[in-house]
């Protein structure tokens, strides 16, 4: 738990030699060959060494990898910076690979959404167009019965009011006002007709 605590912390040389179980001077050593090649390790504004968890991991590593047959220290510092570094490059075309998928994935959600909303504005304006049309026909309705209306006045008038004409106005009121038309008929038909017996007010209503 100590060594967890201690490898999330910067540690100088003296810390990592404590902890890697080598003397100071061993890690000096090493730190040298990996800034030899190009490899940068942190440094306080005083210009005092600051080493990282992954500093000291990669330290470890040289440790149990110097020993290998073949190899010397300076060679397996380059054979551990070069793994390093094809480390790094996976983890970038990792993360390339997957921040491509996730862009994939948005521009689909963009793709699919815009022809939602195509599918939406496509319903909405067959909506108003049926609109316009009922629109469009109850207005030619209004005009055609006003002309109607008119049309049929001037028969009135004249007397010239044809069967068809009372039937047509019999289908355009409601309820209430054609009953009254039936009886008003009907009384006029009797006043021309007193010698025909009235039918009784039940017989009527049937």
């Amino acid at each position: 738990m100590e060594d967890k605590i201690a490898m999330n912390t910067y540690l100088k040389v003296e810390d990592v030699a404590n902890l890697l179980e080598v003397t100071p001077s061993t890690i000096s050593k090493y730190y040298l060959l990996f800034e030899k090649n190009n490899y940068r390790f942190k440094r306080s504004n005083k210009g005092s060494l600051m080493f990282s968890d992954n500093d000291v991991e990669l330290f470890r590593k040289l440790i149990e990898l110097k020993n290998s047959p073949g190899l010397t220290v300076e060679k397996a510092v380059v054979q551990l910076l070069e793994e390093n570094i094809a480390i790094t490059t996976q983890v970038i075309k990792k993360v390339e690979e997957e921040l491509r998928e996730k862009f994939l994935q948005l521009e689909q959600g963009f793709n699919e959404l815009g022809q939602e909303m195509n599918e939406r504005f496509k319903l909405i304006n067959q909506q108003l167009d049926r609109i316009e049309g009922l629109t469009s026909k109850v207005e030619k309705s209004t005009t055609n019965s006003t002309e109607d209306r008119e049309v049929l006045i001037e028969r009135f008038k004249k007397g010239t009011l044809t069967a068809d004409d009372v039937l047509y106005i019999m289908d355009n009121l409601e309820n209430g006002e054609r009953l009254d038309l039936l009886s008003k008929l009907y009384d006029l038909h009797y006043n021309f007709n007193p010698n025909r017996p009235k039918i009784s007010e039940m017989e009527w209503e049937d």
